[in-house]
């Protein structure tokens, strides 16, 4: 049996990210990815990256961007998170 991937890239508003007190800014950033990503692919589960991961923590909610650009994995049953134009790890 083959799994089917498709990949799609799309952009995550996080000016509202920059609205949270500093210390959780990185975890509010990680929930509207993740609130974004159940809307657009309903019923599969979501997997954060690690370069995605450590994209977001390495910066310390200090610049991180109003606009972030996302590729989905999309899966039979599970959807992938990560950075255009990285490696797979």
């Amino acid at each position: 049996m083959s799994s089917k991937t498709e990949e799609a890239v799309f952009s995550i508003n996080l000016s509202r990210v920059k609205n949270a007190p500093f210390p959780d800014r990185r975890e509010v950033a990680i929930r509207k990815i993740r609130e974004k990503a159940s809307k657009a692919f309903k019923g599969k589960r979501i997997v954060i990256g690690s370069d995605l991961n450590e994209y977001i923590h390495s910066n310390l909610g200090r610049v991180l961007k109003g606009r972030l650009k996302v590729l989905a994995v999309v899966e039979e049953d599970e959807v992938l998170l990560r950075l255009p134009g990285s490696e797979q790890r």
